[in-house]
């Protein structure tokens, strides 16, 4: 049927009837676009009293509270131990006296303080763990940030019981602890630092990232406290693991049995004072497991950089192991030999100090992409 021979009226009907649906058409193809476009969550997991642990690590014998699919992708509560651990007195008090309103106190950080039970030396509030089908020892985890969420408006810093990168002369006075609330403006992504001694306020901008990132390691002793990183990750505390960045885990024990924790808003290289911004974040992740791939020891990546990892309670053996690796990575990435990819790491790459307050001490070097050609291009 042509519209020519339609009366006038019905031609306007037809017209009109065909744009409705072509913008009806148009609608549901940008809403499919924008929902393509922002990577859905296929897992949320709830910071529920039965989904964290408090103090140690997730062992082989965990049982998991979630088994998905390699390349699934999952969201995590996570909740942060500073403003629940002893020294810190009353939760609601501490945060409200630091102009905190009490509506705005995470329900799930008094929910731990209250119901789970500390059961080891670390300070750290784990959610896990997650069990992904088809890891097996000698495979490799990749863990990719896909997204990181605020769940609460502020965050703490504190140095407390003479830890930190100056033992024995701070906290200042013999204090116990030193501990400072940063109200955070999510929005503009800076949270604000308050001299105590009335100097003007400090915006420090803020970087979220997951400290912990890890899998349950073979030897069971290794996950009786939350603090020290291993070759299972765990507290790695490396700042530039926020979203679009993959970490790289060598498979320990069947599943993997991943587990996330000590959220931070943002992290100076070396955490010196002992914590960073610690805030209560919920990140998204998609959880790989590569069969192609085998690894000794954490390994990282970003857009921009390469990470290589080096962990030992010496921070020289730290660094020791991180050029190593960076010689490692640029053999199998770029094809140099180790002995041209020293030279290359003495004009090109940084060797940054990830942390020295977790027992075991961290190095990462930064071995930017831009300026070597990989293998794959050539």
């Amino acid at each position: 049927m042509k519209i020519a021979k339609l009366p006038i009226y019905a031609q306007y009907l037809l017209l009109i009837t065909i744009l409705l649906g072509l913008a009806s058409s148009l609608n549901i193809q940008d809403v499919k676009s924008q929902s393509e476009a922002k990577t859905a969550s296929d897992y949320l997991v709830e910071s529920t009293p039965e989904n964290v642990i408090w103090g140690e690590l997730f062992t082989p014998d965990s049982e998991p509270i979630l088994e998905v699919e390699s390349g699934a992708v999952v969201t995590i509560e996570t909740v942060s131990h500073e403003g629940i651990l002893p020294d810190q007195g009353d939760t609601i008090e501490f945060f409200t006296s630091a102009g905190i309103d009490e509506a705005d106190i995470l329900p799930d950080q008094l929910a731990v303080k209250e119901q789970i039970e500390r059961t080891a030396p670390g300070p750290h509030v784990i959610t896990g763990p997650i069990y992904i089908e088809g890891a097996e020892p000698g495979d490799v985890l990749e863990i990719r940030t896909v997204g990181i969420d605020y769940r609460v408006p502020y965050g703490v810093i504190s140095n407390r019981h003479s830890k930190g990168a100056l033992p024995g002369e701070y906290p200042v006075n013999d204090a116990d602890i030193y501990t400072k609330v940063i109200p955070l403006d999510t929005e503009q992504n800076t949270g604000i630092f308050r001299p105590a001694n009335g100097r003007p306020n400090i915006d420090l901008p803020l970087k979220p990232f997951m400290g912990i990132m890890g899998i349950a390691p073979a030897d069971p002793e290794e996950a009786v406290n939350s603090v020290p990183p291993g070759n299972y990750g765990g507290n790695v505390d490396i700042k530039h693991l926020t979203v679009g960045s993959s970490l790289y885990l060598p498979v320990q024990v069947p599943g993997a049995l991943f587990y996330t924790g000590d959220p931070h808003c943002a992290q100076g290289n070396g955490e010196v004072a002992l914590t960073a911004i610690e805030c209560s974040l919920t990140p998204t992740f998609e959880l790989i497991v590569h069969k192609d791939k085998q690894l000794a020891s954490p390994m990282a990546e970003t857009d921009e950089a390469w990470l290589a990892i080096g962990l030992d309670e010496d921070l020289d053996e730290a660094m020791k192991k991180a050029v190593r690796e960076s010689l490692r990575i640029v053999e199998d990435e770029y094809g140099l030999t180790k002995q041209d990819a020293l030279l290359f790491g003495s004009a090109a790459v940084d060797y940054e100090v990830s942390q020295v307050v977790d027992i075991v001490k961290g190095i990462h070097g930064v071995i930017p992409k831009d300026i070597l050609q990989p293998l794959e291009q050539e």
